[in-house]
């Protein structure tokens, strides 16, 4: 009975700790997680995370043939509420360009895409 209050001083503190990183870990870098509409509400992606790095798919399209389609792939965590070298599809042209984003102070996210020398930021709100 000696030996199991000895061993309990140590594991249940041991068990506590790693539990409670645990969880720290889950909330700080998974605010992009989760569904986003675009400003116009044309438009709804979900965050998923796909290994280390983060993937966007289409939930809602005014054309229908896109929705399960990936928008945005391979972004990956660069600091608090900051995300770097992800890819995104740009439908209407066709393309792919470099992708960035960060979660505002308010919440809102900013999706900016970069092709050559011309880029463009737009805002999206969690649902």
């Amino acid at each position: 009975m000696k030996n199991f209050f000895k061993t309990a001083r140590v594991i249940f503190p041991l068990i506590f700790m790693l539990l409670s990183m645990n969880m720290k870990a889950q909330t700080s870098e998974d605010k992009l997680l989760g569904k986003w509409t675009n400003e116009g509400k044309t438009r709804v992606i979900e965050f998923v995370k796909n290994g280390t790095s983060y993937d966007a798919i289409i939930r809602k399209a005014e054309d229908a043939g896109l929705i399960g389609k990936k928008q945005i792939s391979g972004l990956k965590s660069s600091g608090k509420d900051s995300y770097t070298n992800g890819t995104v599809y740009i439908i209407k042209k066709g393309k792919t360009a470099s992708c960035s984003a960060q979660i505002t102070k308010d919440g809102l996210l900013n999706i900016k895409a970069s092709y050559g020398m011309m880029s463009k930021t737009q805002v999206w709100t969690r649902l």
